[in-house]
């Protein structure tokens, strides 16, 4: 355990002195405190600066947003398809009225056994 003692000292006071109280905080002048307080705010700087380069380093950035290819799907059309079940094969989870129209739009009415239908949603 260790303990503190504190001593008040008389100051002298009268021709050329005045009486203040001292700043000196466990023996460090203000100078000294001043230089240590830039000195940490200093290297905090460089650290985050250094964390920074090296989060861009690696291919991370906090702000940007992650791209995603856009999925293709192929499918090759069998004897007996129409456009409602290629539309529920290549687009499962969207309106099938919708993905029939852009089918009828570019490959037409008739779908011909054997022919690959590229969908991109």
């Amino acid at each position: 355990m260790a303990a503190v003692l504190t001593t008040t000292t008389p100051r002298p006071t009268g021709a050329g002195f005045t009486a203040r109280p001292c700043r000196h905080v466990h023996g460090v002048s203000p100078a000294t405190f001043r230089r240590r307080r830039l000195a940490a705010l200093l290297i905090g700087g460089v650290v985050v600066l250094a964390a920074g380069r090296a989060g861009a380093a690696l291919g991370s950035s906090p702000l940007a947003a992650s791209e995603r290819r856009p999925s293709v799907v192929h499918y090759v059309v069998r004897p007996g398809d129409s456009l409602w079940t290629v539309a529920h094969h290549v687009a499962p989870s969207t309106d099938p009225r919708e993905v029939i129209d852009e089918l009828g739009h570019v490959y037409g009415d008739q779908l011909i056994p054997g022919e690959e239908i590229t969908w991109q949603p």
